[in-house]
């Protein structure tokens, strides 16, 4: 029982983590919780492979436990501290999440609007395959409350990353600049065509049509795109806030057309 309380008190420091609990097979009698989710670490993990380990999870990559510095188990400081970090490569204790640590140092991405070819997902992938949940199930309740919390934070990473619009609300969040989406649009000019857009939509007779009418607003959102990186390097960002909340129409309004297909 004194387990499941100290696991309870971790799940009302960080609400997320109940998406990544289940009970155990018997929580009747107070049976500890059991870890699910796609990112998980155990003392199994030489079987994973080094080259993973090597560059996100090696004794360099283990590091502040608390703001110590050190692993918050063994003491062992890291000789990288530069490197993400998911565990100690010493004694393999699960560390908990380092809030310094931005999604793009995560998937070890120089931190930039245009990220290029990348491949998040497949990164993303062989996480998933390398760091199985079954594979953190021996560990203490302090260390499934840690797997939980990098593995929730891996997932973020991967989404807000490989959206554009929400890499770009990202980075000015980086910036410490808040973006209201939904903040009205005055423009005259951008009123008019969000008219004429929602016209079309209605108007369109078949799927060939709204086809089109998609691939147009698809131009139109790749072109405002473009419009925040360069604003976002010219550091103008009242220009790269214009540009989101365009972004922000533009994708709505493809949802309305696949709505339709």
């Amino acid at each position: 029982m004194a387990r499941l309380f100290s696991l309870r008190r971790q799940l009302r420091l960080c609400p997320r983590l109940s998406l990544y609990f289940h009970p155990g097979p018997n929580p009747s009698v107070g049976a500890p919780p059991s870890v699910i989710g796609p990112l998980r670490v155990s003392d199994d993990d030489d079987r994973l492979g080094g080259g993973f380990w090597n560059t996100f999870c090696s004794p360099s990559a283990a590091t502040v436990g608390g703001g110590s510095g050190k692993c918050w188990s063994c003491g062992t400081s890291p000789s990288a501290p530069s490197l993400p970090f998911l565990f100690c490569g010493s004694c393999r204790a699960v560390q908990p999440v380092k809030l310094s640590d931005d999604y793009f140092k995560i998937f070890g991405l120089k931190r930039g609007y245009d990220i290029g070819d990348n491949d998040l997902e497949s990164k993303y992938k062989e996480w998933q395959k390398k760091l199985h949940p079954d594979l953190v199930h021996m560990k203490s309740e302090r260390e499934k409350a840690y797997a939980a919390e990098q593995s929730a934070r891996v997932i973020d990473a991967y989404r807000t990353l490989g959206k554009p619009r929400r890499r770009a609300i990202y980075l000015l969040k980086l910036e410490g600049i808040e973006v209201d989406e939904e903040q009205t649009i005055s423009d005259p000019d951008m009123l008019a065509e969000m008219m004429e857009l929602r016209e079309a939509v209605d108007e369109a007779s078949n799927s060939e049509e709204l086809k089109q009418i998609r691939n147009q607003i698809e131009q139109k959102l790749e072109a405002w795109s473009n419009s925040f990186s360069k604003s976002f390097k010219d550091r103008d960002f009242e220009g790269s806030i214009v540009s989101i909340q365009r972004m922000t129409y533009y994708e709505r309004a493809i949802e309305e057309v696949i709505k339709k297909l």
